[in-house]
């Protein structure tokens, strides 16, 4: 290994999901040379099966399209949506930081990121939601890949590396004994770099892990990216790292068996219902596509029937989850709800009830029984239905950081040179399903990506 010359390079980062690369973007405008490391480069990993959504409350988009909104009314909904469970070591951070890292991706790099005034989610008070349009996990993050391999500052490599701490680094002889020093070696490769940032995926592909710090979704679904292995997280815990919210996880109600295509998350708010196999409603479906995924899975098979119509379908043709539906055959039309049952194979008379009780519900006609407090609209022909079942697409915890992205060791201590960002890394919010508000994954990625990129070289 020693009669390998060695790679310099201002900063190094493992993964490249979105935040690795996002981070990488940002430094590299800063400057700093940085060496990106993804050893499965060639699997598709979270951002480019998610949605590809994200808030930016207060960014010159949303302004442009006459929404007013701020990093404070976000922060609001959010405490909100998950009262006690908001990680504030990051929480304020990140919504101060979204609309920067917004104007960042679109005014120096050209991103074609835009505001989408038509998406709605549950927990947001406003539409602050951006993306590509109509909106892509996929086409985002081939955006992001394409971006980040045309700069000069940023060296690709796609082996596994050796991870090791270099000692008399910057930073050496704190009390916690860690140096901020690097070196990455693989067989004729080393690369050494002051600072290093752990941008790995979650730990949602990993069973063990689940089954240990998630009990209640061993053997669920994992619709997330296989690259969510945890690997990145045990290297930091290796060095002594504070982790949070390690139950927390983003779930997915609205997921088609089988985890390949989802319908996406505004069908409830645009006045859908999900039903079980008798046909009955069980869930105040408006409650977030993340804490609904439990529910489901409690019912016969684990599966329920979500409900919606025509009208609701047209408010759909920004959402790239839903159409990926629709082309792979998971929606069933009909004129009638006796004829939509029979296609389902549910109870035509308990269906029929459901329908009627949401759109008695919808002219505040009564109250739900299950505390859903909008329906929206009543429900009319022609009538959609998708079976769905709840899934685990990642995970929110991870090692704790300092509002730039530190990482925090259990002596209560910043680890030198060490940041962390992304699935790896602490997430906005935790304590099983409840605490995730949509948008919340990429919201961190950006967001402390952002102070991360910042904070970088300051050492």
């Amino acid at each position: 290994m020693s009669a390998v010359p060695p790679i310099q390079t201002d900063i190094a980062i493992l993964g490249a999901g979105a935040a690795g690369m996002f981070v990488a973007l940002a430094a590299q405008a800063r400057g700093l040379s940085v060496t990106l490391v993804e050893p499965m480069a060639d699997t598709p990993n979270n951002f480019a099966i998610s949605g590809g959504l994200f808030p930016a409350a207060g960014s010159s988009l949303q302004s442009a399209a006459g929404v007013k909104d701020a990093p404070a009314a976000w922060l609001e909904d959010l405490r909100a949506f998950a009262p006690g469970m908001v990680n504030e070591h990051i929480a304020e951070a990140v919504a101060q930081a979204l609309p920067s890292a917004t104007a960042l991706l679109v005014d120096r790099y050209q991103a074609p990121i835009r505001f989408l005034a038509d998406v709605v989610a549950p927990g947001h008070s406003q539409t602050r939601f951006h993306s590509v349009e109509p909106a892509s996990g996929t086409a985002m993050h081939a955006w992001f890949r394409a971006a980040c391999r045309a700069q000069a500052g940023i060296r690709w490599v796609e082996e596994r590396v050796e991870v090791e701490r270099r000692a008399g680094g910057v930073g050496s002889g704190v009390a916690s004994g860690f140096a901020s020093g690097f070196e990455l070696h693989a067989p004729g490769l080393r690369i050494q770099a002051p600072q290093l940032v752990l941008a790995g995926g979650g730990f949602g592909g990993n069973p063990e892990l689940v089954a240990r710090f998630i009990p209640g979704m061993a053997g669920a679904l994992h619709n997330g990216s296989p690259t969510q292995d945890g690997s990145v997280l045990a290297l930091g815990l290796s060095w002594g790292a504070q982790v949070w919210g390690m139950d927390g996880y983003q779930g997915q109600g609205h997921t088609n068996p089988g985890g390949v295509t989802r319908l996406g998350m505004s069908i409830p708010t645009l006045g859908g219902i999900l039903v079980n196999k008798q046909g009955q409603r069980f869930v105040a479906e408006d409650i977030g596509p993340s804490a609904l995924a439990p529910w489901v899975l409690a019912q016969e098979g684990g599966q329920a029937l979500e409900v919606f119509d025509a009208a609701i379908e047209s408010q759909l043709g920004n959402h790239g989850a839903y159409q990926q539906a629709v082309k792979a055959g998971c929606v069933m039309t009909h004129d009638t709800i006796e004829g939509l049952a029979a296609m389902a194979g549910v109870d035509p008379q308990a269906l029929a009830q459901s329908v009627a009780h949401a759109a008695r519900c919808a002219r505040s006609e009564g109250a739900d029984e299950l505390g859903r407090k909008s329906f929206a609209r009543v429900l009319g022909s022609p009538f959609k239905a998708s079976w769905v079942t709840g899934a685990l697409s990642h995970t929110q915890g991870g090692l704790l950081t300092s509002p730039d992205g530190e990482v925090l060791h259990t002596s209560g201590e910043v680890m030198p040179g060490v940041y962390a960002v992304g699935g790896c890394a602490a997430g906005l919010s935790g304590r099983g399903a409840d605490g995730y508000l949509p948008g919340n994954g990429l919201a961190q990625a950006f967001g402390l990506g952002w102070r991360v990129a910042q904070a970088l070289g300051r050492a």
